[in-house]
């Protein structure tokens, strides 16, 4: 089946979403150049069979990336397709999908709800390779000291969002 992927220019940034059939199966949150944009996509879809090109479906998932940037509340409620990642790698993306905006959980507690409370780095691992940013607030994930952790694409755009969705931070702690 083919990928179809759009970017999405706002503000002299990339954005970008891809799907299979009706299925969100990657994103990439804005970048500065459309290339970067494009080859984020390519090594998140793990697909050589993409078709770039305006697709209204992908084009509105890119349109709610940048509306959350700017700090907006936004549903992502599209269906996706993580069906290619390794099963413990989905079990935890799907359990990281159910975080509630404005809220954080630790990677620690994410794995003891996946019923291994010491697979908090492989929590971290599969969280850091999430192929849905802000679709799958991967985001919202922190150490459990209280520091933001990584993120992708930098531990201030991380910052950013979470402060976007009201949680407190000082330095580069949840307060």
């Amino acid at each position: 089946m083919v990928t179809i992927a759009s970017i999405l220019k706002k503000n002299g940034l990339f954005a970008g979403a891809a799907r299979r059939g009706e299925k969100l199966v990657a994103t990439v949150l804005p970048v500065k150049d459309l290339e970067t944009a494009k080859k984020k996509l390519i090594e998140k879809i793990r697909d050589k069979d993409i078709e770039f090109k305006d697709d209204q479906f992908c084009l509105s998932v890119s349109e709610k990336i940048f509306r959350t940037i700017r700090g907006e509340k936004v549903e992502f409620n599209e269906p996706i397709d993580i069906s290619n990642l390794p099963p413990f790698q989905r079990r935890v993306l799907e359990e990281g999908r159910k975080i509630s905006w404005g809220t954080v959980t630790t990677y620690g507690k994410l794995a003891h709800k996946l019923g291994n409370k010491k697979a908090a780095r492989a929590v971290g691992n599969a969280i850091a390779s999430n192929p849905l940013c802000m679709v799958i607030g991967c985001h919202r994930v922190v150490k459990s000291d209280g520091k933001i952790g990584g993120f992708e694409y930098g531990p201030e755009i991380k910052k950013k969002l979470l402060q976007n969705e009201g949680i407190k931070i000082k330095g580069d702690r949840i307060v």
